[in-house]
C-alpha cells in the first residue's frame, strides 16, 4: 500500500465521535503497517482544531475532552505537505468544481502526490470523483 492523502473530514473523526469514527480510525492503523505515510496539508491541525473547538463551543463536548481531543490529535504521525505550493492548482480546482478552496487544496494534493486521497466530504467526493478518480469517500474505503 502506498501513501494515502486524508482530508480534514477524515482526520476530525479520528479524534471525535462522529458518525464513521472507527472506520476511520482504520486508516491510522491499516496505513503505515502497510508501509505507507498519513499525507495531510499543513492546515489539517488548524482545521481539525477549529472543529474540537466548535464541538466544545456547541456543548457536544466538555472542555476537557476537547483538550484530551486536541492532544491526540498532535499525536497522529502525520506526513504534512505544505499547501502553498497548491495554490494555483486549487484555485483552479475550486473554480471549475465549485468547492471551498481547502477542499481543493485536498483534492490537488492527492493528484499532485498521484495518491489516494480519502475524505468523509461526499458533496465534494460527489462534484471531483469523474474527473479525479483517486479521490475516494471513506465508507468505501476498503
Amino acid at each position: 500500500m502506498n501513501d494515502v492523502v486524508v482530508d480534514s473530514s477524515v482526520v476530525a473523526k479520528w479524534v471525535l465521535v462522529e458518525p464513521d469514527s472507527a472506520h476511520a480510525l482504520r486508516l491510522t492503523t491499516e496505513i503505515p503497517a502497510a508501509g505507507g505515510r498519513l499525507v495531510v496539508l499543513d492546515l489539517v491541525l488548524p482545521e481539525v482544531g477549529n472543529a474540537i473547538w466548535k464541538s466544545h463551543r456547541q456543548k457536544a463536548i466538555t472542555i476537557d475532552e476537547a483538550r484530551k481531543a486536541l492532544a491526540e490529535l498532535q499525536s497522529f504521525p502525520f506526513h504534512f505537505e505544505p499547501a502553498a505550493r497548491l495554490m494555483d492548482e486549487a484555485f483552479e480546482i475550486a473554480v471549475k468544481y465549485g468547492r471551498a478552496f481547502y477542499d481543493a487544496l485536498f483534492v490537488a494534493l492527492a493528484q499532485d502526490l498521484g495518491v489516494i486521497g480519502v475524505t468523509a466530504d461526499e458533496p465534494l467526493y460527489n462534484t471531483t470523483h469523474a474527473d479525479f478518480p483517486q479521490i475516494v469517500l471513506l465508507r468505501d474505503w476498503p
